[in-house]
């Protein structure tokens, strides 16, 4: 019998005071499936979203003073995870823990990034995004499904599983949102196994994103052609 391999989840939080509490709960029930570190990257943030994740005991909190940036804040996660599997998930609890399995499952089976999507057989709850975003999203998809030579149909989702060693062998660079389409681009130009899977996504519940649609869509298309245009080397695992 093969022994369950560790899972790092690693959460970005930035004022989520009102969702990071949920989030790590969820996380924390999948310790029946197999073993987990939860990873709290924190921005610096002014509310009392470090307090909670304190009380709830997780595994390891980073807490920067200012922030950085989303991507930074991810990678910095990544690096600090023990774990065989490093999985991704926004602490606004728009996606939900309970699907991390599936992620885990595609990994098993030999995927090296596992991308969530939600638009492509995933449930997506009325009112849960705008259509400003979805259009964003949409025309940013079709950009990366060029830049990758497949259709991809949720590049933004903040919903990602990844083996420690094609994480690793990312070296992501950008430090905000655009560091989703990079994962993306590099995974496909370095050959790695890249699955996307259907999942689930709801109403915030509190809190505001951080995202502000024009300035983070043009990011994202110069951070598309950048990667597009490197010399990348091959993934061999």
């Amino acid at each position: 019998m093969n022994t369950p391999k560790l899972v790092s989840i690693v959460l970005t939080s930035y004022n989520e005071e009102k969702n990071i509490g949920r989030t790590i709960k969820d996380c924390k029930i999948l310790k029946k499936f197999f073993p987990i570190e939860i990873i709290l990257v924190d921005a610096a943030s002014k509310d009392k979203t470090v307090t909670i994740a304190k009380r709830l005991r997780i595994d390891r909190i980073i807490r920067f003073p200012f922030k950085r940036g989303k991507g930074a804040d991810f990678w910095a996660g990544g690096l600090a995870a023990k774990g065989n599997y490093i999985i991704q998930i926004d602490t606004d609890h728009q996606f939900q823990p309970y699907e991390i399995p599936l992620f885990v499952k595609a990994l098993e089976m030999g995927a090296d990034i596992v991308i969530g999507t939600r638009f492509n057989g995933g449930k997506v709850e009325q009112g849960s995004i705008t259509f400003r975003n979805l259009l964003g999203n949409w025309i940013i998809s079709l950009a990366t499904s060029i830049a990758c030579g497949r259709k991809i149909t949720d590049v933004m989702a903040g919903f990602k599983g990844f083996r420690k060693n094609a994480f690793l062998a990312l070296d992501l660079k950008e430090r905000h949102f655009e560091y989703e389409a990079e994962v993306v681009v590099k995974a496909a130009k370095m050959g790695m196994n890249l699955v996307q899977i259907p999942i689930t996504y709801t109403k915030r519940v509190g809190g505001i994103s951080g995202i502000k649609a024009l300035k983070d869509g043009l990011n994202v298309f110069k951070t598309i052609t950048k990667v597009y245009f490197s010399s990348l080397p091959k993934y061999f695992g």
